[in-house]
């Protein structure tokens, strides 16, 4: 363990003007819980203490808006736009390249904003910590900031008062994006039925409709209610002392603040005495068909946060409910035909906990017939009871989820902050969030006094709860229309009634926001902490894979504490394969979890799934090659992960699916089918960028070739057909699934690669892998991968969205090539000069930014959320002038380089350890190859950049294919812009 400040834990109650409220051991966790309050403020301190060097802060705040104006997420935006001791226009933006941070955020939930940064070096901690300090306590909040992150009225050309007059903001263009998406549109409108008089019907992020009648005052007066130190969470983890914390806060916040009284408590929901029924619509483009596309959400109001026992057993009865295809009540639904997917959660983060259930594939006369579904299969699962081993499997399940050890997307302490410290604020014991065998031993109490406890439960909950709600969504192809329409008309009325005075102002307001950025862009950073390159590590993280032959396996390991938990991943190489058949196996590898094996039926695979293991999929790699990006040498991987006494299960398992897994289910694999599709479909929205940067990227390499394939339009356009016209298709289908198990399964030469610790290892090598080792084995025609690639043309892909999501992609070179580190860095001086002041704070769009990815030799420009397309291109073409022309000094380079060994030194989870060093051993990315590249990296001169811009960034860049998803209004608008300036026009396509 690390420090557990023994002075506070053992020797005394107190430190300097902090009480400590509670010292507990968390043995599932290796964590030690401290909890202080500050007695002169009131403000509340949280530290899990531990060996993790990866430290986390968090400044967290209760902030409960009372309109869906975004107020609380144009303050998040906003705060970060300069303070009283760093005012300069971005100091969030500059610190994450100033520093080897591991993570730097802000997120605005229901009931709470928090600004969460962490990072492995203390020196670093420390100084982001400094500026978060000062930018939520004492930011500028400038007006023009207020314009430009949250919302502003501006002619389209704010020069020109005869242009069309719009509704301009990053927010307010962020949130336009979201609601695109039917899946935001069915949460807003499910939280606005369930509650409809507390904060939780209220859309936190902000409706775009509403969004621009939030002034000003009210962004400053909200800030001064909720952004107080006295009614701050103060939440930290990792291995850096306690003490030194809160040293720091007091020197920084706490000595100068004064105490605010608590906040009032959140008001409770008045309960429903009759259920309510809600009929609304989402967008779809004007191509699409509607049929089986509404979606349909059913919730009810359960237990208040303080409650946990409950929240806990109704957690467990979600996952016996709704967890796998096998479970009872999602079984019932798939099964029914009256949707394509089911799926269920219960938020047990705030207030008062909702639970929900979605499906989707639907039509709207199902809605009615599907209620009495539920409603009755509830009643036979009450009547019948639910069995000890459904239990048993729902705990096992928790049980896992609460003991891995996660932060591979983002730190596990953040994690932690949202199962714990989120419960401290609603008053509950953080504890609750954290611990596992206590809550379950309570719960097993609880089931043999009362058997029937969790099916009282549901009829409590559910069978007998007036407090529900029904929600239809259902696709319209107007709407977006209707929508754009009113916001033009509200917008023309609002210029019909400009009086000339008020014309003079909003062309002065556009004028002096200008200046304004103009000016943030030259003020000078230096007054922002920062490290140097001295305080980069010279050498690269490694993590050592032991290899060894065992019988007709290659066996790899890494030794790490993993809480107990095995990683295992069974590899084989791909055989050479036609193009015809890349589709089906990436199908192959979505369906080889979800089918029988080893004896059972699917629905006995999945509940032996529940039963053992934490999870376990299918994936395809290509593993590209160091040496040449058009190379590779593709694995199909069987990945699974159990808790260590169930290790003889897992490797069962991944046996019985290399040998015996059932294809010949056609029922089982129509209703797949159905669910992914249907899933691929409803998320074209949010995926919109991954599958135009797929396309623009398909024709410049063998791997990108394959991408397009396994992820990108070509594999949604076949898995539609297949959805569609299954009876069609059904024999050719089953026959190739068939074929991909005798060809890509078994094949000779297996690798086996493993996360655990040195000990358990061993006990798993003495059981002889628990007879894994011994599956028969084939040979193969090894890979080729000789196809033919085509040119992909510039073009416009219609969806239902008031925004783009905008790739451009050309080759570059390969990893080891001695200009792949400037490039990188070169990726980083576009964002930090051009792209982010262009694109984001004038421009509007939620994000844009160039991508180096060294080791597919692809070059990325992107955008999302974007109001734009062609003010976005001519951005990406400044950028690169920009450098070409050597606008940028030395120091500018350090923090590109900075910022590169951020995403270099990532921290790597336990059980992702041995995955990644094999795919370095697979790809040719050897110690000393990464350290090379890291070297060339850390000395790149300013010429050097230049030189490798002009070689091969300006060249280059007209050869790619500019790929834009948005509406069509948006397209043919941006097309004419395009067209005036005698630029190349987008081909405007269906998807």
């Amino acid at each position: 363990m690390a420090k557990k400040t023994p002075s506070l834990r053992r020797v005394t109650d107190k430190y300097l003007d902090f009480t400590v409220t509670k010292a507990l051991e968390i043995p599932e966790l290796q964590c030690i819980l401290t909890e202080l309050i500050h007695t002169p403020t009131g403000a509340q301190v949280m530290h899990l203490g531990n060996e993790d060097p990866e430290n986390l802060f968090c400044l967290s705040f209760q902030t409960l808006p009372n309109s869906s104006n975004g107020v609380a997420h144009i303050l998040e935006h906003t705060v970060l736009c300069g303070s009283e001791k760093f005012p300069v226009k971005d100091p969030f933006f500059a610190m994450t390249h100033r520093s080897l941070n591991t993570y730097m955020n802000a997120l605005t939930g229901q009931d709470f904003t928090c600004y969460p940064a962490a990072s492995q070096v203390p020196k670093d901690f420390y100084n982001l910590l400094e500026v978060y300090l000062d930018a939520v306590f004492k930011p500028n909040l400038k007006y023009f900031s207020f314009l430009q992150e949250g919302h502003r009225l501006e002619f389209s050309n704010p020069t020109d008062p005869h242009s069309p007059l719009e509704y301009k903001g990053i927010v307010f263009n962020e949130m336009k994006g979201a609601m695109a998406s039917p899946m935001s549109r069915l949460g807003e409108a499910l939280n606005q039925a369930m509650y409809p008089n507390t904060i939780y019907g209220y859309n936190s992020g902000g409706d775009p409709k509403i969004i621009p009648s939030l002034s000003y005052n009210e962004l400053v007066e909200f800030h001064q209610k909720y952004y107080h130190p006295s009614r701050c969470l103060f939440f930290f983890y990792g291995n850096l002392p306690l003490v030194e914390h809160l040293d720091f806060i007091t020197q920084h916040t706490l000595r100068w603040a004064n105490k605010a009284s608590p906040l009032p408590p959140i008001p409770f929901q008045p309960r429903f005495s009759i259920p309510h029924y809600v009929h609304e619509f989402y967008p779809i483009a004007s191509h699409e068909p509607t049929e089986n596309k509404t979606m349909l959400a059913l919730g009810w109001l359960t237990c208040h946060i303080l409650e946990q026992h409950e929240l806990l057993a109704l957690s467990i009865i979600e996952i016996i409910l709704m967890d796998t295809d096998a479970s009872p009540l999602k079984m019932a639904l798939l099964k029914s035909g009256l949707c394509k997917t089911a799926s269920a959660y219960i938020d047990t983060d705030i207030h008062e906990a909702p639970f929900i259930i979605i499906l989707k594939g639907c039509k709207p006369e199902s809605a009615g017939p599907i209620e009495n579904l539920i409603r009755s299969t509830l009643i036979k699962i009450t009547k019948e009871g639910i069995s000890l081993n459904l239990i048993e499997n729902a705990m096992h399940q928790l049980e896992f989820f609460r003991s891995e050890i996660t932060g591979d997307q983002s730190p596990f302490g953040l994690s932690l902050f949202m199962r714990a410290a989120l419960l401290k604020q609603h008053g509950a014991k953080p504890e609750e969030g954290l611990m596992i065998h206590t809550l379950f031993d309570r719960l097993r109490q609880h089931l043999t006094d009362n058997p029937r406890y969790l099916t009282n439960l549901i009829h409590k909950y559910f069978i007998d709860n007036p407090h529900y709600v029904r929600l239809i969504l259902e696709p319209s192809k107007e709407l977006e229309s209707q929508e754009l329409e009113q916001e033009r008309a509200a917008l023309n009325k609002i210029h019909q009634s400009l009086s000339v005075k008020e014309i003079e102002h909003l062309l002065q307001q556009a004028k002096e926001l200008t200046a304004f950025q103009k000016a943030q862009e030259e003020a000078c950073l230096d007054i922002l902490p920062k490290l140097s390159l001295e305080d980069i590590p010279v050498h690269g993280k490694d993590y050592l894979l032991n290899q060894e032959r065992i019988g007709n396996f290659q066996v790899f390991t890494h030794s790490c504490f993993t809480n107990r938990i095995i990683y295992a991943d069974l590899v084989f190489n791909l055989p050479n394969m036609e193009e015809t058949d890349l589709f089906y196996a990436r199908l192959f590898t979505l369906l080889l979890p979800q089918m029988g094996c080893g004896g059972r039926n699917y629905m006995e695979n999945l509940e032996f799934i529940q039963a053992h293991l934490g999870g376990i999929n299918g994936f395809l790699s290509l593993n590209i090659q160091a040496h040449d990006f058009n190379k590779i040498s593709p694995t199909l991987s069987l990945k699974g992960k159990a808790l260590y006494r169930k290790a003889p299960q897992l490797f069962q398992l991944l046996h019985e699916m290399a040998t015996s897994t059932d294809f010949k289910d056609l029922p089982r694999v129509k209703e797949i089918l159905q669910k992914h599709y249907t899933t691929l479909e409803s998320s074209i929205n949010q995926n919109s960028l991954r599958y135009a940067t797929n396309l623009s990227a398909a024709g410049l390499s063998i791997p990108s070739h394959i991408s397009n394939h396994w992820y990108g339009l070509e594999y949604f356009w076949k898995i539609k057909e297949l959805a569609l016209n299954f009876e069609l298709h059904k024999e050719i289908l089953i026959a190739k699934l068939i074929e991909m198990k005798d060809k890509l399964l078994a094949t000779d030469n297996p690798h086996l690669v493993l996360s655990c610790d040195a000990k358990i290892y061993e006990e798993i090598k003495a059981q002889n892998f628990y007879g894994l080792l011994e599956m028969p084995l084939h040979s193969y025609e090894p890979w080729k991968g000789d196809f033919i690639l085509s040119p992909v043309v510039s073009q416009g892909r219609t969806i239902s969205a008031p925004v783009a999501f905008i790739s451009k992609v050309f080759n570059t070179v390969p990893y080891i090539h001695e200009y792949a580190p400037a490039l990188s860095i070169a990726a980083f001086l576009f964002d930090n000069l051009t792209l982010h002041p262009s694109i984001r704070e004038q421009g509007g769009a939620y994000g844009g930014g160039a991508v180096s990815n060294a080791m597919s030799g692809n070059f990325y420009f992107y955008s999302y959320r974007d109001p734009h397309i062609f003010s976005t291109l001519n951005a990406f073409e400044a950028s690169i002038n920009h450098i070409l022309q050597g606008e940028f000094d030395d120091e500018d380079v350090v923090e590109a380089k900075l910022e590169m060994i951020q995403a270099m030194d990532a921290p790597v989870s336990p059980g992702s350890r041995a995955d990644l060093a094999y795919s370095w051993l697979r790809e040719g990315k050897t110690a000393a190859v990464r350290q090379t590249f890291r070297t060339k990296l850390l000395a790149l001169t300013k010429q050097e950049i230049i030189e490798t811009v002009r070689t091969f960034i300006a060249p280059n860049w007209q050869k790619g294919a500019t790929i834009a998803f948005a509406g069509k209004e948006l397209l043919e608008k941006e097309n004419a812009l395009l067209a005036e300036h005698h630029r190349s026009l987008l081909q405007i396509e269906t998807i």
